[in-house]
């Protein structure tokens, strides 16, 4: 993929997306959209290999299912979410 600019907020309407979003290695940047915390059926999330800046959203602790993250190679700043440490199945 090339992609570029932001990750559309758009995405987190999605609802009834279930195993994957994967829009690893491109050219997005901006922050990771609060927006994506509404995924609520989402398995994996790869943002990973971007230019991404900011925290990761504390919304994210909203994927009960998720069992993968990679937002790694980005610019994300601050600490994991506590949000994100206690889903029991990542």
């Amino acid at each position: 993929n090339d992609l570029s600019g932001p990750i559309p907020t758009e995405l987190g309407g999605l609802t009834s997306l279930k195993s994957a979003l994967r829009v690893a290695e491109n050219n997005l940047t901006g922050s990771i959209p609060t927006e994506l915390g509404n995924l609520k059926n989402l398995e994996w999330l790869f943002v990973n290999g971007n230019d991404l800046s900011g925290p990761i959203p504390t919304q994210l602790g909203n994927l009960k299912n998720l069992k993968k993250l990679d937002v790694s190679f980005n610019k994300l700043t601050g600490n994991i979410p506590t949000q994100l440490r206690v889903l029991k199945n990542l």
